[in-house]
């Protein structure tokens, strides 16, 4: 048992976070997890790997700045998992619980001892703070970046010990593989050097400069990519709180202090946090959070001489913070994703607060004189150890278990859309995104009054939002109010001029006013902004077929295929083309592939019905796809006319039948 439990120790937290996150495997796609995963047809094509290095990469990505590590492991999940929302829950599972056991080996290096490592690793595979990040797929750089990280640190200390040469290349690649996951990562060579300093004490000599180096090269390297040769211009147009740096200033103060709060209380957890900017010092809550921090600064001052650990990880949550404090402006400023590798320190800390409480009761009791035994021998006799340990034990599975619990039940919230939204209004009323993402969901299931409402409501938080206007749009199209469309689609792209969904809404509203040359035009805008966008070549390619360009519709219908290949109305609209081409081999097949790949798309069912029945012959085979369309959309315009040749065919197949 002893000689294999430190493989128990390695294997109990990969199960553990298998176990707590084992329900969120049902769960859809949510969150940012539309514009990452099922919006994203970059990943979809190996082909499409080298613009990964170049600056199309945030057009085609979706992500407002360079992690190309993240992208890469989803161009991976669809290869194999396609669209299956399970696969993707299934790889964030694992890496968190990779992740966990990387914690109790990094931990070990500092504690040198399993059980207090086994506890910080039970913790931080448990604690439902970091549901977030493993719930939604969109978040996945927190997961790569904190195991790289963490690989990147153990290399260090082993490169320290052991003298290995290769340990020390392997540390430098894998903060490398960091770094391109999130810029959490630069802190890194920070926090090696506070290593030295707190449990060395000597990081200044020759030797250490050389390993420190590294680490600055690489992220020097980082920097020059970030910010000069694969920069997005669009994250320099999210401003400061207010315009100001003093407001940043005192509102990242108040959210420092949030997220204090919330590591120890993890309840109330929200999708979308609303932070009022703090704008004046005379407001009592920011000297309550100074207060804090002043206490906690006064804490950590002491644990430098009475605990080294806990002094070390106190030093690494604020460290690893610095990154999303606002320096430079964030979309969001205050989420509980930015905790996951600061969390990984608390972590630590409650364990050491543990074992340190564990060695203050077996010291009080190994110092207890039994009673009625001869001063030569009680100095000797301590009380039994078993009994120390239950309630040290009992401590432990009780923290242990409530956060298994609430992260087991958190799980449940972000099932799907609908649901999250719907709980995240409740909890952050204020928040915009938290309206305009419940309208959407509202949408997907039909609810288009519910939807408008939503949107109304975001837009009266916050009336220079670019997506409430584009969501408004699709609304009135919806509606046929056509005008109210066009005027929220033109709102939209004044507020952000790079918005290819907008111009790719506001050329089928042309399109359906018969406004052609203007609908080509805003088409192809649309795919100047981004060229791997199908449905914007699609309806390039409807636009261009109705005014009569038949090569040029034929090309962007292909070019739609070659980028989507399951693109059912892409499918089905290059049959329509071949048809009018009399190439009916090309149309039935072209058909067929459309309803193979959606079932109940009622259009495509009655398009092959109809060329099956007139140059095929085959009135059966013609008879079920048009019961199949009319099934499927009993209101559609040529219901009447599908129905009478429904009839029709009927009489003569029984006419023919003996």
């Amino acid at each position: 048992m002893k000689r294999y439990y430190h493989v128990y120790c390695l294997l109990l937290p990969f199960l553990i976070s298998i176990i707590v996150y084992l329900n969120c495997l049902q769960n859809s796609f949510v969150y940012d997890d539309d514009s990452t995963i099922i919006n994203n047809y970059f990943i979809r094509h190996w082909s499409n790997l080298p613009d990964l290095f170049t600056s199309r990469y945030f057009v085609l990505s979706a992500e407002l700045t360079y992690r190309p590590v993240v992208t890469l492991s989803y161009f991976i999940d669809y290869t194999f998992w396609h669209l299956n929302p399970l696969g993707y829950h299934l790889t964030n599972i694992l890496l968190h619980a990779t992740n966990s056991v990387l914690v109790f080996i990094f931990g070990f290096q500092i504690f040198k001892r399993r059980s207090a490592t086994l506890i910080s690793a039970l913790f931080f595979s448990s604690y439902p703070l970091f549901s977030e990040v493993v719930n939604a797929v969109g978040f996945r750089e927190d997961l790569l970046a904190f195991m790289f990280l963490i690989l990147a640190f153990i290399c260090y200390l082993k490169a320290n010990q052991q003298r290995y040469i290769l340990y020390y290349p392997m540390s430098l690649f894998c903060y490398f593989l960091s770094l391109f996951s999130k810029e959490m990562a630069i802190t890194l060579p920070v926090l090696i050097i506070l290593y030295d300093m707190v449990f060395k004490g000597t990081p200044y000599q020759k030797a250490r400069y050389l390993y420190y180096l590294g680490y600055f090269f690489v992220a020097i390297f980082y920097m020059l990519n970030r910010f000069f040769f694969l920069h997005n211009p669009l994250e320099s147009q999210i401003p400061y709180p207010q315009g100001s740096l003093f407001v940043n200033f005192l509102t990242m103060t108040h959210v420092l202090a949030s997220y204090v709060k919330l590591l120890f209380l993890p309840f109330h957890l929200n999708a979308d946090y609303v932070v009022p900017f703090s704008t004046s010092l005379a407001k009592t809550s920011f000297w309550l959070a100074v207060l804090l921090f002043v206490a906690i600064g006064i804490c950590s001052f002491r644990m430098r001489f009475q605990n080294r650990r806990i002094f070390f990880f106190m030093l690494w949550f604020f460290v690893t913070l610095i990154p999303v404090m606002n320096i430079i402006p964030l979309g969001n400023i205050m989420a509980e994703r930015f905790l996951y590798i600061p969390g990984a320190g608390f972590s630590m800390i409650v364990a050491c607060l543990l074992s340190k409480m564990h060695s203050k009761y077996s010291i009080a009791s190994s110092n207890h004189i039994i009673p009625n035994i001869s001063d030569d021998f009680a100095g000797r006799i301590i009380a039994p150890y078993p009994s120390l340990s239950i309630p040290f034990v009992f401590i432990v599975f009780f923290i242990l278990f409530g956060n298994a619990y609430l992260t087991c039940k958190r799980n449940n919230d972000w099932k799907d859309g609908l649901w999250l939204w719907s709980k995240t209004t409740l909890t952050s009323p204020n928040s915009f995104r938290a309206h305009i993402n419940l309208g959407n969901a509202y949408e997907k299931k039909g609810l288009n009054t519910a939807a408008f409402e939503e949107y109304q409501r975001a837009l009266s938080i916050d009336p220079n939002d670019a997506d409430i206007y584009n969501n408004l749009g699709i609304y009135y199209n919806k509606m046929n109010h056509f005008d109210d469309a066009i005027q929220h689609f033109i709102r939209c792209l004044n507020i952000n001029p790079k918005h290819p969904r907008a111009y790719n809404n506001l050329g089928v509203v042309f399109t359906k006013q018969r406004r052609l040359d203007e609908a080509i035009q805003v088409f192809r805008q649309a795919i100047s902004i981004n060229p791997l966008y199908p449905d914007a070549h699609n309806n390039l390619g409807i636009a261009c077929y109705r005014k009569g360009l038949i090569d040029e519709a034929e090309r962007e219908f292909k070019l739609a295929i070659s980028i989507e290949p399951y693109h059912a109305e892409a499918h089905n609209d290059l049959g329509i083309l071949y048809n009018d081409r009399h190439l009916f081999a090309d149309a039935i097949r072209e058909f067929e592939t459309a309803v193979q790949i959606k079932p109940n798309y009622a259009n495509a069912h009655m398009n092959l019905g109809a060329v099956i029945l007139k140059h095929r012959k085959n009135k059966e085979k013609a008879l079920f796809h048009l019961k199949e369309s009319v099934k499927i959309e009993p209101q559609q315009e040529q219901a009447a006319g599908i129905n009478k040749l429904i009839e029709q065919l009927e009489h003569a197949i029984k006419q023919i039948t003996p």
